[in-house]
């Protein structure tokens, strides 16, 4: 085995992406050897706990000190006027938020509101159906977003295994209208559950507002309607008239005495989104058994990665640093596969040996005796 000081100089030259290179290597061996179908891919989302101490997390306020330097001084008040107080208008408020001195590209997130937030790295994992191969594996910081991930992480699959993917299996964070409307355009069966909205509201929730594709209008429960007006980072926000809400008799229940008019804001392919909930009530047998074959498979290699090859927390500092395990982990996961499912078995077969691919072979291993499975 090579010095310590070897593998930091050579991890220091060749970079993550050579090591991204090795890692996709692995990956077209395993699908040489038969283990990749491509068809049906799981995917699912991990925390990778940092190599930082508690004491070097501080609160960053260097943003929040440059913008107040570089703001315009403010005009002089008129005669006889008082200056305005506070931030100025249309100033949000920067929050302080925190961050490692020690690692700064580690970010605080938690995987549950029960748990503390923790200086955390996010490992995007897809894995294959078919025999549990890892076919694409992406590191970013802890507080990216999953569902955000996924349109680029299935772009990756299908370049990594070269084949198209027909049917995708994913958890909750992952329902996003524009996935959902994504994948129908791209013809792929997205298995993913539309997460319930909350019963008990202040207000009336929007799923009782109606939306028209065709018109691209919103009803509202008494019949009125919502049109576009403006477009934010969220999605479409449709407003209704000032007018028709003013002698609304569900004013107080709807919106706040403050505002004049009910504002709906929704999200890209929210027509995709709503025809996805119409669906999580009718599963077939077939699609309850694709979900919960994801919780056990893909959930399944993280339990694996974080008990068998010590990706429960950083091993190193840095983001690159942290891809590179990454990499090298999930390489390693694809090689034991590919080790235990080799194309060729030797099966114990009329009184000779026999080579079977693998698709034939386990049968013929588990129906033999036990001293000629562990000579197999």
């Amino acid at each position: 085995m090579p010095d310590h000081s070897s593998l930091t100089r050579i991890r220091q030259c060749w970079g993550a992406e050579r090591f991204k290179e090795i890692f996709r290597k692995s990956v077209a061996a395993c699908g040489e050897a038969g283990l990749i179908d491509g068809d049906t891919v799981h995917v699912d989302a991990t925390l990778i706990r940092a190599d930082v101490s508690w004491e070097s997390l501080t609160e960053r306020h260097a943003a929040q000190v440059f913008s107040e330097n570089d703001a315009p001084e403010e005009d002089p008040p008129p005669e006889g006027g008082q200056k305005r107080r506070g931030r100025p208008k249309n100033q949000s408020r920067i929050v302080a938020k925190k961050c490692s001195l020690t690692d700064p590209d580690a970010t605080l997130t938690t995987s549950c509101k029960q748990y503390r937030m923790e200086p955390s790295y996010k490992q995007h994992t897809a894995v294959d159906d078919r025999a549990g191969v890892i076919v694409d594996v992406e590191l970013t910081t802890g507080e990216a977003s999953e569902g955000q991930q996924l349109q680029q992480q299935v772009a990756r699959i299908e370049r990594n295994t070269g084949c198209d993917v027909s049917t995708l299996t994913a958890d909750g964070a992952y329902a996003y209208g524009a996935n959902y409307a994504a994948f129908e355009a791209a013809t792929i069966d997205a298995v993913i559950p539309v997460p319930t909205e909350r019963q008990a509201v202040k207000r009336i929730p929007t799923r009782r507002f109606k939306y028209d594709g065709r018109h691209d209008v919103v009803r509202c429960p008494t019949g009125k309607h919502l049109r576009c007006s403006t477009r934010n980072r969220q999605g479409v926000v449709y407003r209704a008239r000032a007018g028709d809400c003013r002698v609304c008799p569900l004013r107080t229940r709807c919106f706040s005495a403050k505002a004049s008019s009910r504002i709906i804001v929704l999200g890209d392919g929210y027509a995709a989104l709503l025809r996805a909930r119409r669906r999580r009530l009718r599963w077939s047998a077939h699609e309850r058994g694709l979900y919960a074959r994801h919780r056990w498979r893909v959930e399944g290699v993280h339990g694996e990665a974080k008990t068998q090859h010590g990706l429960r927390r950083a091993a190193r500092r840095g983001q690159w640093n942290m891809a590179i395990q990454v990499y090298l982990t999930a390489a390693v996961m694809n090689l034991k596969r590919l080790a235990a499912f080799c194309p060729a078995r030797l099966v114990w077969q009329g009184n000779e040996w026999h080579t079977l691919p693998y698709t034939d072979h386990p049968a013929a291993i588990k129906t033999a005796s036990p001293a000629r499975r562990q000579a197999a």
